[in-house]
């Protein structure tokens, strides 16, 4: 089983509505995110062209990047946590990629020292 993986960011403001606490204020993170993906097989030496991945994961971290999450659909019946953005990626770049191979997890920190993990079942 080969597993290689990737890091990008994006930044962007939310608040937690349903929090009671410091987080239910309007404020930003310049998040991290890091996407693993892994496979069996190797075509021309490589799971998948970093190039690529980075490009189809952009693809779906564009609409975070610099906007207000909660106003974005699919926050509007979920918290904009960092646990549902990392599902929202995860979804994401499922679609984009298709079969080319398989999203092994996606990590999204809000800070150095703090993140959240979304990765499939083994």
């Amino acid at each position: 089983m080969y597993e290689l993986g990737i890091t990008r960011r994006f930044s962007a403001a939310h608040r937690l509505v349903s929090y009671e606490g410091r987080c239910e204020a309007l404020h930003g993170h310049n998040y991290r995110v890091e996407v693993v993906v892994q496979g069996d097989t190797l075509v021309n030496g490589l799971l998948i062209d970093f190039k690529l991945l980075k490009q189809k994961v952009d693809e779906v971290i564009k609409s975070l990047d610099h906007v207000y999450l909660n106003d974005l659909e699919p926050f509007k019946k979920s918290e904009p946590s960092a646990e549902n953005i990392a599902a929202y990626i995860y979804t994401g770049v499922v679609r984009q990629l298709g079969d080319a191979v398989r999203i092994r997890q996606v990590k999204v920190w809000e800070a150095d020292d703090t993140w959240a993990l979304y990765r499939t079942e083994e």
